[in-house]
């Protein structure tokens, strides 16, 4: 399968694969869809978020309501928020602080989601009551749709060929290794850990999850722990599984 052929059955076909509600749209309407893989290296490094974000707004003054798509996974397209021009948080961190500590450029990377489709938590269910529609959260149904979203992944994977796959955050990492998140938090070390998936041992680092390492709250202690121990680990795997021969 080519990788135009890998977008467009997974924009066909994913949400009905997932049994997602075909009812859920945004404020305006706008139909929650599939996110599909843009920025597809072949052979080089595969990043894997959690899910898609959205494009959030200002509306009569609440900040941050979801109300389009992204146009593709961890994208930084900037666009104007009804107050500021921004881009997507977890976009910015990827590009300013993960792929600058790890030493690798965007165009080196395969970039996607194990979920390819944006969930609303409760604090999204809040604004939208407030501006006049009701939704229903389904966030909560995570490890749900992550699960049916495997075989779309090991497609994935099987195009893409990456020397390593990195994970982001506890929730990725225990639905693709199969383990519990607490024990994928111990994984959190950027250190390789090697796992068959298809037909071959695949070598995974797990770095923490999207939008925390540019939190510079005190409370938050992933700046600190990827500055100084997670993001050079993992820096220093990443030279050496490049510097081996392809399979």
């Amino acid at each position: 399968m080519t990788i135009q052929q890998y977008q467009k059955k997974c924009s066909k076909e994913y949400l009905k694969s997932i049994k997602f509600p075909k009812e859920n749209s945004y404020l305006y309407g706008n139909p929650v869809q599939t996110v599909v893989p843009i920025e597809t290296a072949i052979g080089k490094i595969m990043i894997i978020g959690p899910q898609p974000t959205a494009k959030v707004f200002f509306v009569n003054d609440i900040p941050d309501v979801p109300l389009y798509n992204a146009t593709a996974p961890f994208s930084i397209e900037p666009y104007y928020d009804g107050n500021r021009v921004r881009s997507s948080y977890t976009g910015q961190e990827l590009s300013e602080v993960i792929l600058e500590m790890l030493e690798i450029k965007r165009e080196h990377c395969w970039l996607t989601t194990l979920i390819k489709v944006f969930l609303f938590d409760d604090d999204h269910v809040k604004k939208y009551k407030r501006l006049g529609k009701e939704i229903t959260a389904n966030r909560s149904l995570y490890s749900e749709y992550a699960l049916k979203s495997m075989p779309w992944l090991r497609q994935e994977l099987e195009i893409a060929n990456p020397k390593a796959i990195i994970l982001l955050g506890p929730e990725v990492i225990s639905s693709i290794l199969l383990i519990s998140e607490e024990e994928a938090k111990e994984l959190i070390t950027g250190e390789v850990v090697e796992k068959k998936i298809i037909w071959k041992n695949s070598n995974f680092i797990c770095l923490p999850p999207p939008g925390v390492i540019m939190d510079r709250s005190a409370r938050n202690p992933w700046p600190r722990s990827f500055a100084l121990q997670i993001g050079p680990k993992a820096a220093e795997e990443i030279k050496r599984l490049k510097a081996q021969p392809s399979i």
